[in-house]
């Protein structure tokens, strides 16, 4: 939950997103008829569950899931799940196409989804299932081209929200037009009335709280297929887990009754009592934080999940109450976690540590799948499309990087799999070149990561990207300072079986031992795949104005200022290879 943001009030306010075109011939039915529930669970961690065996340090009786620990108990637990990335956006394109990062390629804002890459509500509607998707945060809007294939797609906001981004976007929208016709009197009378209206939206001191409205939406759905008698797909997201930790009663005090201090878990990533930004490691934060506060901003955390965990419980009991639960196939998922300084830092979207991508899993189909059981091995989000479609009967899609686990599901053996991983980050700052007026930068950030057996391999690449238009000699300057910086590669590995917490300096560069070459060449050999799969053109488009709106209220982008950067390319060589091959070579846009 994100302090900036507004609670939601009522479900009226919410608009649907109608996506499906009409069709002059009926698909054909499944094979098997099964329903399809996803349900995603933004920002929950794999080890804050009961499911998993967590126990909250000052409530160790209370179960932080029992909703999705009796799911469990029903169906599937696979104790070894990772996202592919640890952020909203890629995690839930991979989702739902069934590649990882790099061969789908949606890694930044400014990126979105090939239109030739089918998508998970697509290749269901094709086989005559309905379709319908609610989600509670921006970074699932149709933008980027989550809507695809959904005969509707809701997004659950507050009514405030909507309204006062509606606003920004539209002032934003009359500046531009009053810049270009050269207007400059209403253009800042614009920009005047735009900054208040911003100020608005970004100073707002009440909390999102959407999990109620999301549940809503869900069962409401749910009751309205039930009467159609087809089989259905539905995704729904829940977002309340996010930061802000700000969990309504009782669940503010449930994990941590006896805390007598003052911190209160709003606005939890800033601020100098939590840390200040760390001089060497850029995203890193000098701790500030004393370990019983933390320990309550954990609880307060803990409360959030419980909260969202009790909403999940609520759509479970619909299946049951509308008879839909025996042929209904539930899949439970997140998209990444959360740090709490087991690595500097706070928060997600920053490393590929295990806090933020080892995530839940959960199944259940009765009478189809095994019940209470628990399968090992690593799988990833990528393989979740392909396993339902082997679960369904229909047939399978070229999901590079994605393969079924329902074989080892069935059997109860180890998963045999090696999910790849990627994260990006950019940032932005300042240099002065030879006396020249300091120069606007972006540094560009992009880790790898490789999980085989009990090894995980990182990849690590940074460079910078310089504003355009400046001197061809500071130009030359700055673009052979990128050159430097993108030919440096950090590749390190550590046994997680050995050391399951991943201490920063017990991770190897020494790949010489033969369980390291294995790792790093199975590494090699699905990041080429991943490549080839990539789609050659990289689709950009500026941040439409309402999305840039909604994000900037909930702090992930600053406010649209100053010089702007080209989308980088993220095509990196092959991870550690010395003749830095890759399938479309190119040095870096420093531009």
């Amino acid at each position: 939950m994100i302090a900036s943001a507004i609670r939601v009030a009522t479900l009226s306010a919410v608009f649907v997103f109608a996506v499906a075109a009409c069709k002059s011939s009926t698909p054909p039915r499944p094979a098997v008829p099964y329903n399809v529930l996803i349900v995603s669970l933004d920002t929950v961690r794999q080890d804050v569950l009961g499911t998993y065996g967590h126990r909250p340090k000052y409530a160790p009786d209370v179960d932080t899931s029992p909703a999705l620990t009796r799911l469990a108990r029903e169906g599937v637990r696979m104790s070894d799940a990772y996202a592919s990335s640890s952020w909203t956006l890629p995690s839930h394109i991979a989702l739902m196409t069934g590649r990882p990062g790099i061969a789908h390629a949606v890694e930044s804002e400014g990126a979105v989804l090939d239109p030739a890459i089918p998508t998970f509500a697509e290749i269901l509607a094709n086989h005559g299932y309905r379709t319908a998707g609610i989600y509670s945060a921006p970074y699932l809007d149709p933008y980027w081209g989550f809507a695809r294939g959904f005969e509707t797609y809701t997004p659950v906001y507050g009514a405030a929200t909507t309204e006062i981004s509606a606003r920004v976007a539209a002032l934003r929208s009359e500046a531009e037009q009053a810049a270009t016709a050269g207007d400059w009197a209403r253009y800042d009378d614009t920009k005047r009335r735009l900054g208040v209206v911003e100020g608005e939206l970004n100073d707002n001191s009440q909390i999102v709280v959407t999990s109620p409205q999301v549940a809503e939406a869900t069962i409401a759905q749910l009751e309205a297929f039930a009467q159609d008698g087809r089989p259905w797909f539905v995704f729904a997201h829940f977002f309340d887990a996010h930061c802000d930790y700000v969990p309504p009663p009782p669940y503010a005090t449930r994990f941590d009754p006896a805390y007598a201090g003052t911190f209160t878990g709003a606005d939890c990533m800033g601020g100098s009592d939590v840390g200040t930004p760390h001089p060497d490691r850029p995203g890193a934060l000098v701790r500030a934080i004393g370990d019983r506060d933390l320990e309550h901003l954990h609880a307060l955390y803990e409360g959030e999940v419980a909260w969202v965990d009790e909403h999940l419980g609520k759509i479970l009991d619909a299946l049951e109450r509308t008879g839909m639960a025996k042929h209904t196939l539930v899949v439970v998922m997140s998209d990444h976690g959360d740090e709490f300084f087991e690595h500097d830092g706070l928060g997600h979207r920053r490393t590929l540590y295990e806090e933020v991508v080892r995530i839940p899993l959960v199944l259940r189909l009765p009478e189809v799948l095994p019940s209470n059981a628990v399968v090992a091995g690593p799988v990833s989000l990528p393989d979740v499309l392909p396993t339902v479609l082997d679960v369904l009967g229909l047939p399978a899609v070229a999901t590079p990087g994605g393969r079924s686990f329902l074989a080892a599901v069935r059997a109860g053996d180890p998963v045999e799999h090696a999910p790849l991983l990627r994260t990006v980050m950019m940032f932005g700052g300042a240099v002065q070149v030879d006396g020249s007026e300091p120069v606007a930068l972006r540094q560009v950030v992009v880790q790898d990561g490789f999980r085989h057996g009990s090894l995980k391999v990182q990849r690590r690449r940074s460079w910078p990207q310089f504003q355009a238009g400046l001197a061809p000699d500071v130009t030359a300057i700055l673009q052979r300072e990128a050159a430097l910086q993108y030919a440096r590669e950090e590749l390190r590995w550590i046994d997680l079986a050995r050391l399951p917490s991943e201490p920063r300096e017990q991770y190897s560069t020494d790949f010489d031992t033969p369980a390291a070459k294995e790792a790093l060449a199975a590494f090699q050999e699905a990041y080429a795949d991943g490549l080839e799969q990539r789609p050659d053109e990289h689709r950009t488009s500026p941040l439409p104005h309402n999305i840039r709106s909604k994000l900037e209220s909930l702090g992930y982008l600053e406010r649209e200022s100053g010089p702007t950067f080209p989308e980088p390319d993220l095509v990196l060589p092959i991870p550690g290879d010395p003749e830095g091959a890759t399938r479309r070579r190119q040095e870096p846009d420093a531009r």
